[in-house]
């Protein structure tokens, strides 16, 4: 039924149209694609090793397989090795009317890097880091611009509750790796893109005007004053003692901000 519903193809305003494409990555059929592909690791002779209730690792020269949906990668331990597994799964796909996507198929080194799920895995002499894939950054830096520009003649408040989500969930989501460097540009870029969206919305205001206006400390997180807000609706935060929020040694007090002496 599964390999059915792969080719079953679609009707458009009343005409048929066959499936040519593979099935997007998030699709509705994707978790089907689990069940499709289970027995995936062993047809390409991944071997375990139990070493606890619930706990396996891979046996000495076998590969190890990743997966998540129809995305696959597999580590192996030399290039014959790889074309070997590519081999046995190959066949093993075949009577479940899948086949490999030629184009996005690659045997690379370790030492070249390989990007997944967004994320760069590469060895470096004795240390293997996963970055943010240089393509990842693009498409996120790409659709922060896009937001922007949609933005203009929008309030400040309009651009929080815009950017917000983007930001937090894209950090949320390389957050677990080696991403310090590639945050620390994207937040150049978030300031850049802000600062051009405030001269835009006020041309006839001075740059010491903008800066006041949207600039500030707005996060207690942070111990610059370069985060951008709306001083309409941001909290108020000051460093007397009071209700605190919990790890900060900040209090949310509902009036202006202080400076003790």
């Amino acid at each position: 039924m599964i390999a059915a519903w792969l080719r079953a193809g679609v009707i458009d305003q009343g005409r048929f149209a066959p499936t040519e494409d593979g099935s997007p990555q998030g699709g509705v059929i994707s978790p089907l694609l689990i069940v499709a592909l289970h027995g995936m690791e062993q047809a390409a002779g991944v071997r375990y090793i139990r070493t606890g209730t619930n706990a396996e690792t891979a046996r000495p020269g076998s590969p190890v397989l990743i997966r998540y949906a129809d995305d696959l990668l597999a580590l192996c331990h030399s290039r014959e090795h790889a074309q070997q597994v590519k081999a046995r799964l190959t066949e093993w796909l075949r009577p479940r009317g899948l086949v490999f996507n030629e184009d996005k198929t690659r045997i690379v080194h370790l030492e070249d890097g390989v990007d997944f799920l967004g994320f760069n895995i590469r060895r470096y002499r004795n240390r293997l880091l996963i970055k943010p894939s240089k393509a990842a950054v693009k498409r996120i830096r790409a659709r922060l611009t896009t937001e922007m520009r949609a933005l203009r003649g929008h309030n400040a408040q309009m651009v929080l509750i815009r950017l917000n989500p983007i930001i937090r969930g894209w950090s949320a989501y390389y957050r677990h790796c080696v991403s310090a460097r590639v945050f620390n540009a994207l937040d150049n870029h978030v300031w850049k893109l802000t600062d051009k969206w405030a001269r835009f919305t006020h041309p006839h205001k001075g740059r010491r005007w903008i800066v006041s206006r949207y600039f500030g400390a707005f996060h207690p997180s942070r111990r610059d004053r370069w985060v951008f807000g709306d001083r309409d609706t941001a909290p108020t935060w000051s460093s007397s003692p009071g209700r605190r929020s919990p790890g900060t040694p900040w209090s949310r007090a509902g009036r202006p901000r202080t400076t003790l002496p």
